[in-house]
């Protein structure tokens, strides 16, 4: 499943499209009709967590979406003749699993298997929002209230990473990397870890996403991220190095921190990764 940081590059990407009217495409659902947009034109997008939202022209209709594991959004230049009303004359052949395509004269957006494609309205919209945590990516997230939602919980922390109405965008990968880098057992109630420790981890999981928002892939190792950093502030592309993770899939290996042997169990919907000898267990 896309994490956080890949829905924001996803929504960069389809801004490219912005003022461009298009032909809007796809199969007929209860909650999506792409007729209804035909010939609006892209006024944004933005992600909110692991949800994409495009906003269409003058219309109150966004497009809402969520790729769940094996949804894809690809955006690439295919220029078409125009006809008389200045959109695209044709369309290019169906992609299996099409959800949505907007085609305009110089891009092809298409939105393939996701388990969320719907129409929203500006009610429908800010519903959407209210119900999604705060997204360490997003200008508008409050860190009172990130820190807040995780510490007045008794749930695990690591569960509660994963509640996207906790907070919004962060996946398995970060967090079994935030966890380790915070050296807190992802078993610790969230009301037990001290607020200042959930400030701290809130911050890393900002400087985290936006190295990998960056990168296009997430780096958490210390020396990769020194790199990619240089590279960034330079604005040169981040290579695809080798992944290197600290606990994420380390099951059974050697904490690279302490030297005890990494564990693993089902946590929430997905498997947990941790280091019993250097991640403390608040209670």
């Amino acid at each position: 499943m896309a994490e956080g940081h890949a829905v924001h590059g996803m929504a960069a990407r389809v801004r490219q499209l912005v003022g461009q009217t298009g032909r809007s495409s796809g199969p007929v659902t209860e909650v999506f009709d792409p007729a209804v947009v035909d010939g609006s034109a892209v006024a944004g997008a933005e992600a909110h967590g692991k949800h994409l939202l495009v906003h269409l022209g003058e219309s109150r209709w966004s497009g809402h979406f969520h790729l769940g594991m094996h949804g894809r959004v690809s955006v690439r230049r295919h220029r078409r003749a125009l006809g008389e009303d200045g959109l695209p004359r044709t369309d290019p052949p169906v992609p299996e699993g099409l959800a949505w395509r907007f085609l305009t004269g110089a891009f092809l957006l298409e939105v393939t298997r996701p388990t969320v494609c719907e129409l929203l309205d500006a009610e429908g919209l800010a519903a959407l929002h209210a119900r999604l945590g705060p997204d360490p990516l997003r200008d508008d997230a409050d860190p009172e209230v990130a820190v807040s939602r995780l510490h007045r919980s008794r749930r695990a922390l690591g569960v509660l990473l994963l509640d996207q109405g906790v907070v919004s965008g962060i996946g398995n990968v970060y967090r079994a990397e935030l966890l380790w880098r915070a050296r807190i057992d992802p078993h610790s109630p969230g009301r037990a870890v001290p607020p200042e420790a959930l400030q701290t981890l809130w911050q890393d999981a900002i400087d985290l996403m936006t190295v990998g928002l960056g990168a296009g892939w997430i780096v958490t190792d210390p020396g990769q991220l020194t790199d990619a950093r240089d590279l960034l502030t330079r604005g040169e592309p981040v290579p695809r190095w080798p992944k290197r993770y600290a606990v994420y899939l380390r099951r059974g290996r050697p904490c690279p921190r302490c030297g005890e042997t990494v564990r693993a169990e089902r946590m929430g919907l997905q498997t947990a990764y941790w280091c019993p000898g250097c991640q403390v267990l608040h209670s």
